[in-house]
């Protein structure tokens, strides 16, 4: 039964999908099919916050997720760990964190953290710490939605003016680190921002300074497998502007690869961009980068996730020559 605070909860939370589109429409809309699509990818993550806000436990919200189409599941699961973050914010509950370890639900861990830091882009840094994951390894995912977050609706700020934050908690470590794991949320914002449009998209990450550029690549490659919206040729046309960055686009687009593998959800969209930025099937890569998390550090620190992604873009770049 649904919980008799949902309605307070949703005028609280979750975004009206007319604000949205408001939003993206300031988008580049050169490409009609791509912006149909993402505009459909981010309309299941708002509705994913709304079926959370509204459900009375984890177990009515993970029978409610299930009913979502396959190909966009992962999305809602993203957006439900946006609306149990905000409900946790402001009580002494973990409903996020459960979600996240649920037997049914912990195969969306991954999409679930990002979501987590979607969510932390509204509130107040003094919360974060009961709020951020736990998962020693993933757990930076976190910062990655948030600065998918900046990007998307504060596009002047971050995108137009490339503001940087400078400003983390103290106990999440290493600012610098911080700032690079922005980046992959920013780049991910960008394959939105640019509607899709490869030629847009590599003008904008072209326009950031130099030394952001390969995270921001990456962010990319994440988006444009996961979220889509182009055919083969538009995949060829990434690569190719991609440039020195390909490494980057394709550790992205293997990260995506795991996700995928993770949940069940592989799709035709997916196996192209795996095959245009791995060289491999979903499959394949999924199995090729188990071999980056041997050995890894068990610190839970910024450095070892940035580590984590460099031996991924490394293995895949191997396997392509």
């Amino acid at each position: 039964m649904p919980s008799p605070l949902g309605p307070l909860r949703a005028a609280l939370f979750v975004p009206s999908p007319a604000s949205v589109r408001r939003v993206m429409q300031g988008f580049e809309q050169s490409n009609p099919t791509a912006a149909l699509e993402l505009e459909q990818v981010t309309m299941h993550l708002v509705g994913g916050i709304d079926k959370a806000v509204r459900s009375s436990d984890n177990a009515e919200l993970v029978a409610a997720l299930a009913q979502v189409p396959v190909k966009y599941r992962g999305f809602a699961y993203e957006g439900a760990a946006v609306g149990l973050t905000a409900i946790d914010s402001l009580s002494p509950g973990h409903r996020a964190a459960d979600l996240m370890v649920g037997p049914e639900s912990k195969i969306h861990d991954l999409t679930m953290v990002v979501g987590v830091g979607l969510a932390l882009a509204k509130i107040p840094k003094p919360r974060w710490k009961k709020l951020f994951p736990q998962h020693p390894l993933y757990r930076w995912l976190a910062v990655d939605g948030y600065g998918f977050y900046k990007a998307f609706f504060q596009k002047r700020r971050y995108v137009d003016n490339q503001h940087v934050d400078t400003r983390y908690p103290r106990w999440m470590g290493d600012r610098a680190n911080l700032q690079r794991i922005a980046d992959h949320g920013l780049g991910r914002a960008l394959w939105f921002i640019g509607g899709g449009n490869p030629v847009r998209v590599a003008e904008l990450v072209g326009g950031f300074a130099e030394h952001r550029r390969a995270d921001l690549w990456s962010g990319v490659g994440i988006a444009v497998t996961f979220a889509g919206g182009v055919e083969p040729a538009d995949l060829a046309q990434v690569w190719e502007l991609a440039g020195q960055y390909r490494p980057r686009l394709a550790l992205g687009c293997a990260m995506v690869t795991k996700i995928r593998q993770q949940t069940n959800s592989t799709n035709e969209h997916s196996e192209a961009a795996a095959q245009a930025f791995c060289g491999h099937s979903v499959a394949e890569t999924d199995a090729l980068i188990d071999n980056s998390l041997k050995g890894l550090p068990e610190d839970g620190s910024s450095t070892t996730y940035l580590l984590w992604r460099d031996r991924i873009a490394e293995i895949v770049a191997a396997s392509r020559t």
